[in-house]
C-alpha cells in the first residue's frame, strides 16, 4: 500500500505496545458495554434485543478475541499460526458490518417517535461501519505487508472501540465540551484518538517517523470525524435519516 524503505518494520518493542493495545481495547470495552449488557440481563432494557443484535455482539466479541490471539500468537513467535488464523478476519469484518448497521437500523426505527432527536446519532453509527470495513478490509489485502497490516487493523478497531468509550466516559466529556460542532467531536471521537495519538507517538519514539498508513489514514480519518459532525448539526439530516431507515 505504502513505500516504507527507511521504516523499521520491526523493533524490539512492539509486541510488548500491540499487547498493551489490544488489553486498551478490552477494557473500553468492558466499561463500555457491561452496564448496557448487565441492564438487559435484568429486564431494564428498552427494547427486547433481535437476533441480529446478539450477532453483532457475538462478531465484535469474535473480532477482539481474534486480535487477542493473533497479538499473542506473535508474542510467542507462533508467526505461521497466525498468518493461518487470517481467514477468520475475513469472515468477521462483513458479518460485523452488516449486523451492526442493521442493528443500528432497528434502533432508529424504535426511537424514531419517541425521540426525534436520536435520528442524528445515525451518522455516527454509519461512519464507523465505513471506516472499520474500509480499514480492515485494506488490512487483510496488505497481509503480506506487517507493518502496514498490523497498523491498518490498529486503526480499524481503535475506530469501533472508540464507541465503547464514548460509551463510558462520553456523557462526562459532552457536560464538559458541549453540544456543539466540537463538542461533539470531543465527546464522540476523544477515546478513538487517544489510542490513534498513542500510535503515532510510539512510531515517532521508536522509527523517527510515522509509516505511511498513518500518514495516509489518520488525516482521513480526522477528516471523516470533522464531516460527521458538520452532518450531525445539520437541520435537514435527520430528514434523510428518516428515510434511510425506511421511516
Amino acid at each position: 500500500m505504502t513505500k516504507n524503505a527507511t521504516f523499521r518494520p520491526f523493533h524490539a518493542w512492539d509486541r510488548s505496545f500491540f499487547l498493551g493495545f489490544v488489553a486498551v481495547c478490552w477494557l473500553g470495552v468492558i466499561m463500555g458495554f457491561a452496564p448496557a449488557v448487565a441492564g438487559r440481563l435484568q429486564g431494564q432494557a428498552d427494547y427486547p434485543a433481535p437476533i441480529v443484535l446478539h450477532l453483532h455482539a457475538a462478531a465484535f466479541v469474535g473480532w477482539l478475541v481474534l486480535l487477542t490471539s493473533q497479538a499473542a500468537l506473535v508474542r510467542i513467535g507462533r508467526v505461521a499460526t497466525h498468518q493461518a488464523m487470517g481467514w477468520i478476519g475475513v469472515v468477521l469484518v462483513p458479518v460485523m458490518a452488516v449486523t451492526a448497521l442493521v442493528s443500528e437500523v432497528y434502533s432508529q426505527r424504535f426511537y424514531a417517535d419517541r425521540d426525534p432527536e436520536n435520528l442524528k446519532f445515525f451518522i455516527i453509527p454509519i461512519y464507523y461501519v465505513a471506516a472499520f470495513t474500509v480499514l480492515a478490509t485494506v488490512a487483510l489485502f496488505s497481509r503480506r505487508d506487517p507493518p502496514a497490516h498490523k497498523r491498518l487493523i490498529l486503526l480499524a478497531t481503535a475506530v469501533i472501540v472508540g464507541a465503547a468509550y464514548t460509551r463510558w466516559w462520553g456523557e462526562g466529556l459532552a457536560a464538559v465540551a458541549g453540544a456543539g460542532f466540537w463538542g461533539k467531536i470531543v465527546e464522540t471521537y476523544t477515546g478513538a484518538n487517544l489510542i490513534i495519538l498513542a500510535a503515532l507517538t510510539y512510531d515517532a519514539l521508536t522509527r523517527r517517523r510515522l509509516h505511511g498508513v498513518y500518514q495516509m489514514a489518520v488525516p482521513a480519518i480526522f477528516a471523516a470525524e470533522l464531516a460527521v459532525s458538520f452532518i450531525y448539526h445539520t437541520p435537514g439530516w435527520p430528514i434523510l435519516a428518516r428515510r434511510l431507515i425506511g421511516l
